[in-house]
């Protein structure tokens, strides 16, 4: 028996040193750090506007458009502008010309109708940007008015405006 107490004390004696290293070997500690991720997102502003028929207005008279609708497909909310590319309709076929002092669009900014200019005026102020993720735009719907002046030829008179959006509270369009 004394030969199985031999040997088991210097077992113990190794296991308790083995435990003992363990004990103090190196200590294991827990590590963080923050990281700050960033990324910028480029406006786009974007509007679709359709083309525009009166149909028939007869001389003498005004005429209401159909219901158009403008709308803002970007990613910021807009201001928007119009005006016309020139002082007045025009005819290939007729030599009179219809003038712009009786061409007003619905306005936003005002409520009411606004006479066009040959100079940009704003006609919405804050349209809100598409949709995030559908990207479904914001629309607007608005009319036109134009008088025809008596007495005005025959034919199809045309003319062409211009819009521009600005994001919101930006510095408006240059002439």
């Amino acid at each position: 028996m004394r030969e199985k107490l031999m040997g088991i004390i210097p077992l113990i004696v190794a296991l308790v040193f083995v435990v003992a290293i363990g004990a103090y070997s190196s200590p294991s500690y827990a590590a963080t750090a923050s990281q700050t991720v960033t990324v910028t997102v480029p406006e786009a502003i974007s509007i679709v506007v359709p083309d525009v028929n009166f149909g028939s207005i007869t001389a003498g008279t005004e005429g209401t458009s159909p219901a158009f609708t403008v709308s803002n497909t970007g990613n910021v909310k807009i201001d928007l502008y119009v005006k016309a590319d020139a002082g007045n309709f025009t005819s290939p076929t007729a030599t009179d010309t219809i003038p712009i002092t009786g061409f007003k669009i619905f306005s936003n900014v005002t409520g009411s109708y606004a006479t066009f200019l040959t100079s940009y005026q704003k006609i919405y102020d804050n349209m809100n940007k598409a949709a995030q993720g559908s990207g479904a735009p914001t629309t607007w719907s608005t009319t036109l008015k134009l008088s025809v002046p008596a007495f005005t030829e025959d034919g199809t008179y045309t003319i062409t405006n211009t819009y521009a959006a600005v994001k919101h509270n930006a510095a408006p369009p240059s002439p």
